[in-house]
């Protein structure tokens, strides 16, 4: 609902629930000579509701706010099985004291908290002008991320008994100029995010297909912040833009017990942890019909865990892996280039059309998806998959009525 209380004041208002289902999957074997066991992980639901007001507050020509609050609830829903662990200790078999079994649509565990949203605009002239935020979230659903395996995935994890949701506080500062009547746009924004209960596997976790995730899995805070700079040209027959973000994030897994430890329990690099980002889009429109376009971007190669030597226990030969994201796969690159045919620009006729001509990964670069490692004949072997690494033609025909 919204409510136009007065030129200063307009207010936005209102409920909104969301049902999550998350089916973790099933693995079964092909014959019955297959050494495979039938194991069905139970899917996971949950409710998420929300009472929430915001109020968009225009002080004058120059200055505005938007001031926002979210009352939110999350509900773990049945069925399921919960498990209960003593306090103060790791979360293992060893360590489990009971289970509790939880009916269709039963509720098992409620999270609820205050969010809230601050963000301002000033107008220093009318071609320049300074933005800030400030919020605070929660987020109930988790996302893991497996990046040593030869075709990284995610899964999904709801908050539950033993997983709490993510928080997460942001602040961002920002100034925008505009010139010569909006041909051309500039920005620099910075930003800082700290976070609680983020989530991770345990070293040497068991990724495929747990009924007990929470014994693989750590929470701890975590960090992320960095600088974006932007230049933009909206008109003329030369258009595109120039995009540069520097950006940083990190997780800290500690504890008093040395299994949920990670990284000695200082903070190291996410997954997602790429710190130089280049990308610029450029368009040349050679005449009324023909036009050219291209893009090129970048990207630090994101983190990754290598193995730094092996061991012998028992007859049996074993990897040992480094510090966990210590290293990066190679930085990514990517050329492409296209040519737009259009159509005649005649107002009267049954449809209008155009072709584009374009080749994707001019360059050819061979960019790593995943770098992964296998032991053969006692030695460790590293291995890279990459995806679409020589340059691919493409040709389009779209119309329109």
């Amino acid at each position: 609902m919204q409510y136009v209380h007065s030129k200063e004041h307009t207010f936005t208002y209102g409920v909104s629930s969301k049902l999550y289902n998350v089916a973790p999957g099933t693995i079964n074997p092909l014959d019955d000579n297959s050494m495979v066991v039938t194991l069905s992980v139970p899917d996971e639901k949950g409710l998420e509701s929300a009472v929430f007001v915001s109020d968009i507050f225009d002080v004058n020509k120059k200055l505005s706010f938007n001031l926002g609050l979210r009352y939110s609830v999350y509900l773990g829903l049945g069925t399921t099985i919960q498990r209960f662990y003593p306090e103060n200790s790791p979360l293992t078999d060893a360590t489990l004291l009971s289970t509790q079994a939880y009916g269709n649509n039963e509720i098992y565990q409620t999270y609820q908290g205050l969010e809230y949203r601050f963000s301002g605009r000033y107008f220093l002239n009318p071609e320049l002008s300074l933005k800030a935020s400030f919020n605070k979230s929660f987020q109930f659903i988790h996302r893991l991320s497996n990046n040593t395996s030869a075709s990284p995935t995610d899964a999904w994890k709801l908050s539950d008994r033993n997983i709490k949701p993510q928080e997460a506080i942001q602040g961002s500062l920002g100034i925008f100029k505009n010139f010569n009547v909006n041909e051309y746009e500039l920005s620099l924004e910075g930003y800082y995010k700290k976070y609680s209960n983020v989530l991770d596997y345990k070293v040497g976790a068991n990724f495929l297909l747990n009924e007990r995730i929470e014994t693989e899995v750590l929470q701890g805070p975590g960090k992320s912040y960095g600088i974006e700079f932007l230049i933009k040209k909206n008109i003329g027959k030369l258009n595109g833009w120039f995009g540069y973000s520097y950006s940083r994030s990190f997780l800290q897994l500690d504890s008093p017990f040395n299994e949920d430890r990670v990284n000695n329990g200082d903070f190291f690099p996410t997954n997602f942890d790429k710190p130089h980002d280049f990308n610029i889009i450029a368009n040349y429109k050679l005449t009324q019909r023909f036009s050219l376009s291209s893009n090129f971007t970048y990207q630090t190669g994101r983190p990754i865990t290598y193995p730094t030597g092996k061991y012998n226990y028992q007859g049996t030969e074993y990897v040992l892996y480094g510090n966990r994201n210590q290293y990066r796969i190679p930085d990514y690159y990517r050329l492409d280039i296209g040519l737009n045919i259009e159509g005649n620009h005649k107002i009267k006729k049954l449809a209008h059309s155009f072709w584009n001509i374009s080749v994707y990964n001019v360059l050819g670069r061979n960019n790593p998806f995943a770098v992964f490692f296998v032991t053969e004949n006692g030695n460790v072997q590293a291995y890279q998959s990459a995806i679409f690494s020589t340059p691919i033609p493409t040709i389009t025909y779209n119309f329109k009525f």
